[in-house]
């Protein structure tokens, strides 16, 4: 049976129910109708589409990717997705260059107004080159998405990331990693044989896609025979009065035998290397200049609330990982604030809140995570949310004694008890999920702005700072 056209009527008598919570089928359908408009115009308009997934890490390698074209002068006709718009919703509005209209019947006839014009060919709406996420939050989603966007690279960023076999985000949602991995190669099988596959090398779920393609296969991560392969990287510090202060991280790449060194200022952590590693791969598939790699760090824009080094008060250093967490994200982080090197005096502090949507295996993977910060031996851990006294457990465990661990109802009550007990020279690590301001234990970019040296830069420097966000 043919499908039925969905008429612009129809469309008009949707849009004004669509507010309604029993109306959800109308909702659905209008996003039906802004995919299919998407396909309409890719199809039409033909853009190179550069398009990444993984469970961790997509938009940070989003923005890295950007910044080598744009080094290369590819900037000018380049469309990037923006915030989280990697959904059934977001990839059609990334398409349509438009933003979200969120409850605006308005701004929802305007989007509704630049579809019909962009279905009956009135506007042009495509760049030459998109770069887009992709999201998996359920099975089928990948499929869906390529089926709009068919994409000409493919990038996997990790499913277990960092060679760890602990559970992502998203799982809640998934039967186990491995349906999760699967979902994730949907990707990967939508290249055809003329584009390139990239993927995390590292990974031992993401290596095995290359199976799976007869595109032409690039690699990244510290694996030996990978195409670009990490061989070093670490915090570098200014030594101040206090102790050693983190301004930046350092990244040694081998590409075809050729070595280069990286230094990326205002961030930390282990997802901008490999971001970094996937974008010089695709600069490869894309034939961009070898001396082109050298100029990412002046086009790399580091991402409010990801592995962002924020000056605090005091004299101190904030982390600032606040977007959202998940166990193999947090067990990252606290890798990183372990390996700075620090002069005696100096204190490293984590202050981690609840991770959500992981399923009847909360409680035990909070309780890894606090294992973790004991094993590796930090100085203090402040621990808020549902699951903050698994944490504890978990650090008390494993070396850190009862007064190095505070248990806090809420995320601001630790923040106003970190104001008072820092001191000067302190590296202080912030994550956690997002949620709503009524959920206990999410939400750490309140912390960061309760610690931050100059909190009136907060809606510059921190996530989840506007209006609507502030309200939730």
């Amino acid at each position: 049976m043919p499908q039925r056209r969905i008429q612009p009527p129809r469309l008009c008598v949707l849009l004004i129910t669509c507010f309604d919570t029993r109306t959800m089928a109308n909702i659905t359908l209008l996003h039906r109708w802004l995919g299919q408009t998407a396909r309409i115009a890719v199809k039409r308009e033909r853009p190179f589409v550069i398009a990444i997934t993984g469970a961790v890490g997509k938009s940070t390698t989003r923005q890295a990717c950007a910044a080598i074209l744009e080094a290369d002068g590819k900037g000018a006709d380049m469309r990037v997705s923006q915030k989280n718009y990697n959904n059934e919703l977001g990839v059609p509005l990334t398409v349509l260059d438009m933003a979200s209209p969120g409850r605006s019947i308005l701004a929802w006839l305007h989007l509704l107004i630049r579809s019909l014009s962009v279905r009956v060919g009135l506007v042009r709406t495509c760049p030459k080159i998109f770069v887009m996420e992709m999201g998996a939050d359920h099975p089928g989603d990948i499929a869906y998405l390529t089926g709009l966007v068919p994409p000409d690279v493919a990038i996997i960023t990790a499913v277990t990331p960092e060679a760890t076999d602990v559970a992502p985000v998203h799982l809640e949602n998934y039967s186990s990693i491995d349906a999760l991995a699967e979902e994730k190669a949907a990707l990967v099988k939508a290249v055809n044989k003329n584009g390139t596959v990239i993927l995390n090398a590292d990974d031992k779920r993401v290596f095995s896609m290359r199976h799976l393609t007869n595109a032409h296969v690039l690699t990244f991560g510290e694996a030996d025979g990978s195409v670009v392969r990490i061989v070093g990287k670490r915090i570098l510090t200014n030594t101040e009065e206090h102790g050693n202060m983190p301004v930046s991280l350092c990244v040694t790449f081998e590409t075809y035998a050729h070595r280069e060194t990286l230094t990326i200022p205002g961030v930390f952590g282990s997802p901008v290397a490999y971001a970094l590693g996937a974008a010089i791969a695709l600069g490869a598939a894309m034939d961009v200049h070898g001396s082109v790699d050298n100029e990412l760090p002046n086009y790399f824009k580091p991402m409010r609330g990801r592995t962002r080094i924020i000056p605090g008060i005091k004299q101190t250093t904030l982390f600032d990982d606040t977007y959202n967490s998940s166990p193999a994200a947090v067990l990252s982080a606290l890798r990183d604030l372990a390996s700075v090197e620090t002069k005696p005096g100096q204190r490293k502090i984590a202050c981690l809140g609840e991770m959500r949507e992981l399923g009847e295996d909360s409680k035990k993977l909070h309780r890894m995570v606090g294992a973790e910060a004991g094993r590796l031996g930090l100085d203090f851990l402040a621990v808020s949310g549902i699951f903050a006294h698994a944490m504890a457990e978990g650090a008390l465990a494993n070396g850190l004694s009862e007064g190095q661990i505070r248990v806090f109802d809420d995320t601001p009550e630790a923040g106003r008890f970190l104001q008072d007990y820092i001191h000067p020279g302190d590296i202080v690590l912030a994550k956690a999920s997002q949620g709503t301001l009524m959920t206990t234990g999410v939400r750490m970019e309140r912390v960061i702005k309760e610690l931050m040296a100059e909190p009136l830069r907060a809606e510059e420097l921190l996530v989840r700072q506007e209006l609507a966000w502030t309200r939730k």
